[in-house]
């Protein structure tokens, strides 16, 4: 399963627990739109890939400095990572998939991307290029040797692109099984070792994606849910209701979520029975939490 980043997940809980910019809501939206987007590309690419032996690796990243530290023109410490949606090793090559969900339509013309309005529009395959320079130099350091390509896919159905450019590194989503038809067939020899030593420098804790800065004592406190955001009503004792969804959650349940929030948030924060408490508005009192806790039933 493909996880959110944990800068998106610290945004969908600071946007019920804090009054977000209009920068961070922007931010959230575009986080919320990408993940929807890798979610339909992923059920696509299962049908292809399930009971083969192709390799999809989700979300991969490294740094740099992983490649060659001659490549870098700043401190290590403040060196950005190398973000990929999808790297899938299929039919004996290597293949990047960058997903882009664009709810808008665009307009290509003279090399360059515009808005419907005009305004011009970042190019999408500036992003590819990089991937494809540095994971091409990440693989001459690896065992495996294997052949690449690079590419970029526009999964929403909806969207038009005015004069598509003629490259074979742009799918869009009307030719994309027809694509995949040819790409996502069985590989024929072992690529175990070159899947090792990609992991091997995959990174999981990004430098960006911190504790969040916002102070607790300025948090909305209460108990909400994490699929609708709405505030969780206690039913009795060993149960909440959504007043949203209408969802029943145990105690247990939300404390757990309760934990994993404040962990998501700030890393720095000790979480105890009070800060529960606390963080719950209340709602979960501080022998709730040390009862369970002492029967095991939570980790924290």
């Amino acid at each position: 399963m493909r996880e959110k980043t944990r800068r998106h997940r610290q945004l969908e809980i600071l946007d019920r627990r804090y009054e977000l910019s209009a920068f961070e809501k922007e931010e959230l939206q575009k986080l919320e739109a990408g993940y929807e987007g890798e979610l339909i590309f992923d059920g696509i690419l299962e049908g292809f890939i399930h009971g083969t032996n192709i390799v999809h690796m989700k979300d991969y990243n490294f740094y740099p400095e992983a490649v060659d530290a001659r490549l870098l023109t700043r401190p290590e410490a403040e060196a950005g990572h190398v973000q990929i949606d999808n790297v899938v090793i299929a039919k004996d090559y290597l293949y990047t998939f960058e997903i882009k969900n664009y709810s808008f339509d665009l307009h290509h013309r003279d090399s360059h991307w515009f808005f419907d309005n005009g305004g011009e529009f970042a190019d999408p395959l500036a992003q590819v290029v990089k991937q494809r320079n540095m994971m091409g130099k990440l693989l001459d350091g690896v065992e495996g040797r294997i052949r690449m390509f690079n590419l970029l896919v526009f999964i929403n159905k909806d969207q038009t692109i005015f004069n598509l450019p003629a490259s074979n590194e742009i799918i869009v989503r009307s030719n994309l099984r027809k694509k995949l038809v040819k790409a996502m067939t069985v590989n024929h020899h072992d690529h175990s070792r070159l899947v090792g030593n990609l992991e091997a420098r995959r990174v999981t804790v990004l430098k960006y994606q911190g504790d969040t800065t916002v102070d607790f004592r300025d948090i909305r406190k209460g108990v909400f849910c994490a699929a609708c955001g709405e505030r969780l009503v206690r039913v009795n004792r060993y149960k909440f209701l959504c007043s949203g969804c209408r969802t029943p959650l145990p105690v247990l349940e939300v404390l757990e979520q309760l934990i994993v929030e404040l962990q998501i948030l700030n890393s720095s924060w000790t979480v105890t029975p009070a800060l529960i408490q606390k963080y719950s508005n209340d709602e979960i009192s501080e022998y709730c939490v040390r009862n369970n806790k002492k029967r095991g039933l939570l980790d924290y």
